[in-house]
């Protein structure tokens, strides 16, 4: 049985609005993420790396967004 990952780091950050967003990084390299009044939606996402860097936006999902009910569409392609 692989041994148990131990958590390394943690840091809590008070965001606008009374939400809260926790970082954890454990000795096996992850990285955990947690934020409050769920529910969210993936904005973006670039986790193979934007340059040396990993990039995620999260939206609320409970503000009307669509995504939150699988009704995401492209954005309109500009016309000339």
């Amino acid at each position: 049985m692989p041994d148990k990952r131990e958590r390394v780091f943690t840091e809590q950050l008070d965001l606008p609005g009374g939400r809260r967003a926790r970082v954890s990084a454990y000795d096996d390299g992850s990285v955990r993420f947690e934020l409050s009044d769920a529910p969210y939606v993936i904005q973006e996402a670039f986790l193979g790396g934007r340059g040396d860097h990993a990039v995620l936006m999260l939206s609320p999902g409970k503000q009307g967004s669509a995504a939150m009910h699988g009704k995401v569409q492209p954005p309109p392609t500009p016309t000339a």
